[in-house]
């Protein structure tokens, strides 16, 4: 063709420079690849320091094996690892080992330094590294371990750079990587040197210590254990319980044979297992490790080491939320205030106190203990304890009045409560539904039955969920193509306007999102439809049997569709309000 240009094959300096854009994308890349040689060589300490968000400069120093003298210079050729030998060991990788380009890839992509000094070694050696090759090196006394050092990167390909972010964006992303490499590795120490206050754990291998480092003390402590194994999938860690959460999905960690991986699937699985524990639009908190057979999952589908393949995602994401469904139900009761760590549980001895007592703030554990009661009766035996699921229970509240005839007002052990009666009483109305589930009790038979018009959407949804709702009380037959006839209902449902309760908990079953579980998602909707509304004017031993209701709940802060169910005034806000 004329004027056509010819193929050429690129030099190999422009080619490896191409490459490394590959492995190394920004500086995150850099410290992650230099972390997994770290972490694969035995370190029990990892230092990194970054200048300008690792633009200007990266450095990395551990106290592992090293690199022996005369391996320096193949260590930084492509393709060359000491962790594959042949095309079977990529069918079965147990280390943090990727291609063995990652070295090669950094060398082409900038200046490196490194100083490394192997076990059994006299000295170390030092040597510089330009367009991957060696141009200075020398002996140096050196502890065992390695330090590299990685200078203006991307200074060579300034396209590349040009799309960077700025250096605190960049900062950022070290940051979080190194914060999520210290949770999946508890027992190294790690340090990270970016500002003013670094960041470090202590490494002596307690994760709550790590989740403490990262999140905070108070996060730390009230996180669960997390401890599940089935099928060959080992899943352990910690989650947080339902009063912890944010407005996105970057407070779940999570790490499948010590990688930190982003996979949709299995964060979903994570948040699942809340169902309608969490308000809407916020998610749970948890730094979850899943140990899967090596043959199982391919680690070789991603450059930057991000995701990972499984032989079957969907089976291991269903043992990861079985995992965290288990941890959660197998909390003990504890004391749920807004900002309060988590008070003891109750031992089986605990007594009723007086009034006086049961509104003092907990000063020790005796204390503490009152506050995992229910409402006043005297806390479960260990028998009970153990088979019951409640994972939060009230603090003993003091019913005061209504404010609106939509909130109670109640006090409590440090300040006020306010109770939204219909978020609290559709806790309730949940709870037995799904205790009672097929039992006689749940229905309240019609003496005459109801014959309900339907429109065509809500026909459609009565015929999705028609099972789960027979079995929730509501006896209902197809009468026509869009009608159907009611002949039992739950006690109290749609307030004796049984067609209007039935259209409007159609209208809402169609549309309900938050709650997965198809049974569970009717069951809420059904308990809405058969609560006490805002604006109904309440006794006040209707009040009180609401709280003490409400108390006895699996999980008392929030309503199925995850809205809380309580507010909580401190004392301390209240004073600071009136100036004392």
């Amino acid at each position: 063709m004329s004027g056509a240009r010819r193929i050429r094959q690129l030099p190999p300096e422009v080619a490896a420079r191409i490459a490394a854009g590959e492995v190394i994308e920004r500086p995150v890349s850099v410290v992650r690849e230099l972390l997994d040689n770290a972490i694969d060589a035995g370190a029990k300490r990892i230092r990194v320091t970054i200048v300008e968000g690792g633009l200007r400069s990266i450095e990395v120093n551990d106290d592992g094996r090293g690199i022996p003298p005369d391996q320096i210079e193949v260590a930084f050729e492509r393709h060359a690892t000491s962790k594959i030998a042949g095309a079977g060991d990529l069918r079965r990788v147990e280390t943090l080992g990727f291609r063995g380009e990652a070295l090669g890839a950094i060398a082409a992509a900038a200046e490196v330094d490194i100083v490394t000094r192997a076990d059994g070694e006299p000295v170390g050696v030092a040597a510089l590294l330009v367009d991957r090759e060696v141009v200075r090196r020398s002996a140096r006394a050196a502890p065992v371990g390695t330090t590299i050092t990685v200078r203006e990167l991307f200074a060579k390909v300034p396209a590349r750079r040009n799309f960077l972010g700025s250096a605190a964006s960049e900062g950022r992303q070290i940051t979080t990587l190194v914060s999520h490499y210290a949770l999946a590795y508890p027992d190294i120490a790690f340090r990270l040197e970016a500002g003013r206050r670094p960041f470090q754990t202590s490494g002596d291998g307690n994760l709550r210590h790590a989740v403490a480092a990262v999140y905070g003390a108070e996060q730390g402590d009230a996180m669960l254990e997390v401890a599940h194994e089935e099928n060959g999938i080992a899943v352990s860690g910690l989650t947080g319980p339902p009063s912890l959460h944010r407005g996105n999905r970057t407070g779940i960690a999570l790490f499948v044979n010590g990688r930190w991986v982003q996979s949709a699937a299995l964060r979903f699985a994570v948040s699942d297992a809340y169902q309608s524990e969490l308000p809407g639009g916020r998610y749970p908190v948890a730094s979850v490790a899943l140990h899967v057979p090596a043959e199982a999952v391919d680690v070789n589908v991603h450059p930057a080491k991000a995701e990972v393949r499984f032989r079957d995602q969907r089976g291991v994401a269903r043992v990861l939320r079985h995992a965290i469904v288990k941890a959660l139900e197998g909390a003990g009761p504890v004391a749920w205030t807004l900002g309060d760590a988590p008070a003891s549980e109750a031992t089986a001895e605990a007594q009723r106190p007086s009034l006086r007592e049961r509104l003092q703030p907990p000063e020790s554990s005796d204390a503490q203990q009152v506050l995992a009661g229910d409402l006043g009766r005297a806390a479960p035996s260990s028998g009970e304890e153990g088979s019951r699921t409640q994972r939060e229970t009230l603090p003993l509240l003091r019913v005061v009045g209504q404010v609106a005839t939509t909130y109670v007002v109640a006090e409590g052990p440090d300040g006020m409560y306010l109770i939204d009666q219909h978020a609290a009483h559709e806790r309730v109305v949940f709870d037995r539904l799904k205790a009672r589930e097929g039992r006689e009790e749940a229905v309240q038979p019609l003496l005459e039955p109801v014959l309900v018009e339907l429109d065509r959407t809500a026909a459609a949804v009565f015929e999705e969920h028609g099972a789960h709702l027979e079995r929730l009380g509501l006896a209902l037959e197809p009468f026509g193509d869009a009608a159907c006839l009611v002949r039992a209902a739950p006690a109290g449902f749609g307030d004796g306007d049984i067609a209007g309760g039935l259209r409007a908990m159609l209208e809402k079953l169609g549309d309900e999102r938050r709650v997965a579980d198809p049974f569970d998602r009717a069951a809420a909707s059904v308990a809405c439809h058969s609560s006490v509304r805002a604006g109904m004017a309440l006794s006040l031993e209707e009040m009180r049997q609401l709280v003490e209701d409400l108390g006895a709940t699996t999980s008392p802060r929030t309503c199925p569709h995850g809205r809380p169910t309580l507010v909580h005034v401190r004392q301390e806000a209240l004073d600071r309000q009136f100036g004392r």
